[in-house]
């Protein structure tokens, strides 16, 4: 009897391949999409030596990315509200309904001027109070202009109530303007007939203290403090200094 063969029958595919040892071809990774980000910070990890092109020195140019990030939107928004603020002395705060410093200033200014020149026609132009009150206008208009120029026109020194600061200068002189323009007025009425009508010279001297009186109820130190308050503290303080942001003083 002849042995029968039990051998599992190999088959083999054409071409001479055993079909049993096939395996399925491996599909190729799907490439990760990085962010614009990642893409900078993986550039950047490119170009450094070997030695550091690691996890921790990624993540330490991720650290400097957002840290970059964060003093340019601050450094941004901070000048953005410098910007505004600045404006407040000629422009006016939105309370104020559009009146400002500057505006009111420029009106105590002319209409001080307006009854110096009276006042030199009718007490003479050597006159004690009208020499006192001219010093004061000459004093007060060094500082305005010097307010409304950035400081950068005039020489405040030499006045005895300067401590470094334009705008308290100015403060300071429209109140001396003030208190010699009242006792000029005063020695005018000592002069006229009525003191009750004395003409053009009184509208003048009317519209010199309704500017003081709107200049009262500006809330333009009221935002200046506000301001001050908000970017004082830090990091505003150092993103301040950083980004060139200037001081915004208050009328005081």
């Amino acid at each position: 009897m002849a042995n029968a063969d039990f051998s599992q029958n190999k088959q083999t595919a054409p071409g001479g391949f055993d079909a049993g040892s096939y395996r399925e071809k491996a599909k190729p990774e799907q490439a990760v999409r990085l962010t614009p980000r990642q893409q900078k910070l993986a550039a950047l990890e490119a170009k450094l030596p070997a030695a550091l092109s690691t996890r921790a020195a990624a993540l330490a140019l991720s650290i400097v990315v957002m840290l970059a990030a964060f003093f340019g939107f601050g450094s941004a928004k901070l000048r953005g509200k410098y910007n505004i603020a600045r404006q407040w002395f000629t422009a006016g705060v939105a309370a104020d309904n559009g009146y400002n410093l500057s505006e009111e200033l420029t009106t105590r200014e002319n209409t001080a001027a307006n009854i110096l020149t009276t006042a030199s026609n009718t007490l003479g132009a050597d006159s004690a109070e009208v020499l006192a009150a001219q010093t004061a206008l000459n004093d007060f208009s060094a500082c305005l202009q010097a307010v409304q120029n950035g400081g950068k026109s005039q020489t405040l020194t030499s006045l005895p109530y300067y401590q470094g600061s334009t705008m308290h200068a100015l403060y300071q002189a429209d109140q001396a303007l003030g208190a010699a323009i009242d006792q000029l007025y005063a020695k005018l009425q000592e002069q006229a007939a009525d003191p009750m009508k004395m003409g053009a010279v009184q509208g003048q001297y009317g519209q010199f203290n309704s500017a003081a009186t709107i200049i009262g109820t500006l809330q333009y130190n009221t935002a200046v403090y506000e301001y001050q308050k908000d970017v004082g503290g830090f990091p505003a303080s150092v993103l301040g200094a950083l980004s060139g942001v200037k001081e915004v003083e208050p009328f005081a």
